[in-house]
């Protein structure tokens, strides 16, 4: 099992990385249209940046929210009844939560890997793609690791103790 000081300290970085990038993305937003008001000019490549910017923050957040079992859930058996269903509710949940995180690395390695040695970039910051898609891809692969890691603090025998 991975130490709970490492799990906090990666979980740390991912988090201030994510928010790094949605403060960018909201920079890059404020300036635009303060810039367009004052000035009547823009930030070039405005939207690029802070789609990127924020897409990117929420996909740092992924691996997070997996590990820690913080994304949304909906507990109304679990509530109405917590000895009965938290336990098979929450693996079954947990169990989903890595078959969804293994579809979308999956889908996102295929892409990627079609775009190995392509000369597209992207279409205002000229980013080159293959290094885009692989950037999330290997976000996503963070995220199956962490619904992983997720998977098994609920399977654990010591997850049927928490509330």
């Amino acid at each position: 099992m991975i130490p709970a000081r490492l799990k906090s300290s990666v979980s740390r970085v991912l988090l201030y990385a994510a928010g790094a990038c949605f403060l960018f993305g909201t920079g890059v937003t404020v300036l635009d249209v303060a810039m367009r008001a004052i000035a009547g000019a823009n930030v070039p490549a405005a939207i690029e940046l802070t789609s990127l910017s924020i897409g990117l923050g929420a996909l740092l957040s992924m691996p997070v929210c997996y590990t820690k079992r913080s994304h949304v859930t909906a507990k109304l058996l679990s509530e109405m009844a917590p000895q009965r269903f938290r336990r098979p509710l929450g693996g079954l949940g947990a169990l989903i939560s890595v078959g969804f995180a293994a579809v979308l690395l999956f889908l996102m390695a295929e892409n990627t890997l079609s775009k190995l040695g392509s000369p597209e970039t992207t279409s205002d910051l000229g980013l080159p793609m293959p290094i885009a898609l692989g950037i999330v891809s290997l976000s996503l692969l963070a995220a199956l690791v962490g619904a992983v890691i997720g998977l098994v603090a609920e399977l654990s025998p010591s997850a049927g103790e928490r509330s």
